[in-house]
């Protein structure tokens, strides 16, 4: 057990106070905070005669001690005059020295322990031995002697008891303070004043620690009376319960009286900053809080206001930046219930009244004064995974650790620079909807909690028209979406937005007939003599001749006029470069023309039907002319499937294709039915009875808290208050992505090294064909008219070396021939000829030193030596535009080692 333990980062500065008391019997110096490395330790600098720091501590007999520290400039003074009765001293060799153990010269940061047992350890090292004995009640930690002598304290602990896991200690302490410490010598050094430099740049002092800045703030203290003469201001409960009204012609209540009424003293507001109950600062009554609650995370504002604080008054020491805020009711009947929870944010004199008045954020709110920073591409993730770790990660976060829950819901959002709680961790529960319930981050006092929202149990009640209740309520029909769109990046870095490509359709070209390819058809080439047992009818039937089934003279001088005018080799034999040019290979696929699909609609809505593809199906029989039709686009970001997305669509839209009742409940010096309307909270759902004929089950997503009333915003359709607020306001850009379309990924970008590719776009399929030996063949690829290429993929089989260059206007092989030969057996890169670029060449792979095939290796290191083995693939990240001179076609040209088949990928880019 400690019975000392001081963190210079976390105890204040003046008198020492940790759970022993220091003193600086005689010490002759100062004592400053500094940063030194990644810490902030005390700095000790001696400016007068020796002088010794000690701690009083309970005298025990069994003990460890650990000391972190450093020696700046050690002693001025003789080592024989070295004061024997303290515990650890330094000397002017700059050792350190217990007894008759030195450490011998010890620059930079190092971790001395001492026990009872007599061990002197060095940085988790036995280092010698010391008689030991008992720790008195006033123990000298070190001894200064000597103008400017100084050294720095990181930590100290004294333990009663040696614990038997002293070792496993001492490891972890250098893990924690020596692992990024300085030890480099001749780094320090102390001049004029005292100012502590690291080479010629100062160390600047780190500001005063925050008061408050804790997950657990000071304790509250119980609730106090009002001081005498001063008026006890109680709290009371007002409640009616109103009987169904008999209505008059008018449809107003007649006779109307409650049937039991609750009227009673309910309790006192208890106003606590930083510890201390301001209620009655000065002995004189602050004015009444005003706060507010939210739905998602609880506390979200509260202004306290003293019209006793002038400006001649100082400030009092609890009214400090980041001190804790809680606003308590004391109840009559007992009890004490928290009302709000967070931290001061701003204070000073209002300019209209001129009353003091201190601002306070909620314990989870005072997140969102910390960005979130940009993310890198990482695997999806479950939602109640992800808000736990960005609200636990807050640096110096005000409230409890959030446990992660499995929400079954996704994401892997990159982006970044947002707020952390109202820019991000808002945005990731507006589609974390599971079996028609929404999750929302819960928050009584500091303990906050991913759940799912409660939306059936009733908790408070009123009724329509009753004294003291106003309810404002409304439907806006054009903020219930009845077809929802929708937009995500899967976990391989495809982009999906529900296309349909109707006129599409694959290549149909026949296949090459030989399963060898450099098999070809010539004169007397029969069908059965082909793979196919079709090859010759197939082609003969292509270019118009009759289907005899056998390759004729005839036929031979067609296939030269196909090869003469695809500028491929005249030799009238029909092999793969002949076959590809006769069926236009690549090019008959139809049109790229596409539309999107929403995610989930009303079929009220959609006057048509369509298929998986796309296609027209006919009219839509259950399709209403009269049905406003209200759409909307959701971007789910990172790392969602479309599958997902569309599941989520599905459950946001049966929540919001009704609009519900939106509004305010508000209370004026009235209560509901089963209790205090200052026990309302966020999360809270309640009965409307005899609204509009009906009883109306609302929840509620926001509160704000006065005096005189309390204003609820509800909703029947248990929307977060973000939401709300945007639609009460006529707004369209609410923070739920449902209403800020793209905002999840316009505020970010794909940061790893493969970019974002168009997941559903048929465009730059190469289809499967066959290449004969060391010749090019050109085939014509649909593309678009401009855009980019993000990835390319290109397979042989079997494993040839190859090379591939795309065009944005026709060439021939002929044409190849002239401008780069053939590009595998050539010395010099053949793709540096300048004349390329007149030919239209937009980008290309592979020659002699370097060919295409041996991915995810290279043929060829920087020395020239092969160093992957063949496996006939090209996989190349590297992004290239693209405009084509006869929309939507790029000319794709491939030559390979060997005779193989060959099929690829050109992936568009998703913008």
């Amino acid at each position: 057990m400690s019975i000392l333990d001081l963190d210079p980062s976390g105890f204040p500065l003046g008198p020492w106070a940790g759970d022993g008391t220091w003193t600086d019997s005689g010490f002759g110096g100062t004592i400053e905070a500094v940063t030194e490395g990644d810490l902030t330790v005390l700095r000790l600098t001696n400016v007068g005669p020796p002088a010794e720091l000690t701690t009083t501590v309970p005298e025990t007999e069994h003990w460890t001690v650990h000391l972190v520290a450093s020696i700046l400039v050690a002693p001025q003074w003789d080592a024989n005059t070295v004061q024997v009765g303290a515990n650890l001293i330094a000397t002017p060799g700059g050792a350190w020295l217990i007894e008759s153990v030195t450490t011998g010269t010890l620059p930079g940061r190092h971790l001395i322990t001492m026990t009872s047992a007599g061990g002197f350890y060095l940085d988790g090292e036995l280092l010698g031995t010391f008689s030991g004995g008992w720790m008195s009640p006033a123990v000298s930690i070190a001894a200064f002697g000597g103008e400017g002598h100084s050294w720095t304290l990181a930590r100290l602990i004294a333990e009663d008891g040696v614990s038997p896991t002293l070792a496993a200690d001492m490891a972890a302490l250098v893990d924690q303070y020596l692992g990024g410490g300085l030890t480099a010598s001749g780094t320090w050094s102390v001049t004029g004043a005292g100012v502590l430099t690291v080479g010629e740049d100062p160390i600047p002092d780190p500001p005063a620690a925050t008061p408050g800045g804790s997950i657990t703030p000071p304790p509250p203290p119980e609730p106090q009376l009002p001081p005498a003469g001063v008026p006890n201001a109680v709290i009371r409960r007002y409640s009616e319960t109103m009987p169904t009204p008999v209505l008059d012609a008018r449809s107003w209540p007649t006779d109307w009286a409650p049937t039991s009424v609750v009227d009673a003293e309910y309790g006192r507001v208890q106003v606590v900053v930083e510890g201390v109950d301001v209620t009655y600062y000065l002995d004189v009554p602050m004015e009444f809080p005003s706060w507010s609650r939210t739905e998602p995370f609880g506390s979200s504002e509260a202004t306290l206001r003293f019209p006793q604080i002038t400006a001649f008054h100082a400030l009092p020491a609890w009214c400090v930046p980041g001190a804790s805020v809680d606003i308590r009711i004391a109840k009559v009947a007992g009890g004490v219930q928290s009302r709000f929870a967070g931290v001061v944010v701003s204070f000073g004199h209002s300019e209209d009244d001129g009353v003091f008045t201190i601002n306070a954020t909620g314990a989870v709110m005072a997140d969102d004064l910390q960005l979130r920073q940009p993310s890198f591409l990482t695997a999806p993730r479950d939602i109640g995974d992800v808000i736990a770790e960005v609200l636990n990660t807050a640096v110096s976060r005000r409230h409890s650790p959030v446990a992660p829950v499995v929400t079954g819901c996704q994401t892997s959002v990159l982006g970044g620079w947002e707020p952390r709680v109202t820019g991000y961790v808002q945005q990731l529960l507006a589609t974390a909807i599971t079996g028609g319930q929404q999750w929302t981050v819960r928050c009584d006092e500091r303990a906050p909690i991913i759940a799912l929202k409660d939306t059936t149990t009733v908790q408070w009640t009123v009724h329509n028209g009753q004294r003291g209740v106003q309810i404002d309520l409304a439907q806006d029909w054009s903020q219930a979406p009845n077809v929802l769109y929708g937009e995500g990046i899967g976990s391989d870095g495809g982009r999906w937005r529900n296309a349909r490509y109707p006129n599409w359709r694959p290549d149909d070209t026949p296949p090459y007939p030989n399963a060898n390819p450099s098999k070809t058809i010539r004169v007397g080439t029969t069908d059965s003599m082909t793979d196919t047992g079709a090859g010759v009818s197939d082609w003969q039937r292509r270019v118009g001749l009759p289907a005899t089934g056998r390759f004729t003279q005839a036929d031979r001088a067609k296939a030269i006029e196909v090869q003469t005018a695809a500028g491929i080799q005249r030799d009238g034999i029909v092999g793969p470069q002949t076959w590809a040019a006769t069926f236009g290979t690549g090019s008959n696929t139809g049109t790229l023309e596409c539309f999107y699909m929403p995610l989930a609609y009303s079929p009220a809505v959609m006057p048509r039907l369509y298929g998986p593809d796309g296609d027209d199906l006919g009219a839509n029989p259950a399709y209403d002319a009269n049905t406003l039709r209200v759409e909307e686009k959701i971007d789910f970001g990172q790392g969602v499937s479309k599958d997902e997305g569309a599941r989520a669509a599905g459950e946001i839209l049966a929540r919001d294709i009704h609009p519900g009742w939106a509004g305010t409940v508000t209370f004026t010096d009235v209560d509901p039915q089963e209790r205090s309307r200052f026990e309302i909270q966020e999360g809270l759902n309640g009965r409307i009875r005899g609204y509009r004929g009906t009883d109306l089950v609302v929840h509620a997503a926001a509160v704000d808290y006065s005096e005189d009333t309390v204003t609820v915003t509800v909703d029947t359709n248990a929307r977060d208050y973000p939401r709300l607020d945007a639609i009460r306001d006529r707004e369209r850009n609410a923070t739920d992505p449902a209403k800020a379309a793209v905002k999840r990924l316009s505020k970010g970008s794909v940061t790893d090294a493969r970019a974002t590719f168009d997941a559903e776009s048929p465009a730059g399929h190469i289809p499967r064909f066959a290449l004969f030996s060391n010749l090019w063949s050109v085939i014509r690829v649909p593309f678009g008219s401009y855009g980019s290429v993000v990835r390319t993929e290109i397979t042989t089989t079997a494993a040839r070396e190859f090379s591939v260059a795309v065009f944005d206007r026709p060439i021939t092989a002929a044409q190849l021939l002239g401008l780069v030969g053939n590009p595998l057996t050539a010395e010099e890169n053949p793709w540096s000829n300048e004349d390329l670029d007149d030919a239209g060449m937009l980008m290309s792979w592979g020659w002699y030193q370097q060919p295409a095939g041996y991915w995810p290796g290279e043929y060829s290191d920087p020395d020239g030596e092969t160093s992957a083995p063949l496996t006939g693939k090209l996989v190349d990240d590297a992004s290239w535009d693209y405009a084509s001179t006869q929309a939507p076609w790029l000319w794709v040209a491939l030559i390979a080692s060997g005779s193989c088949y060959v099929q690829g990928r050109f992936w568009p880019g998703a913008d």
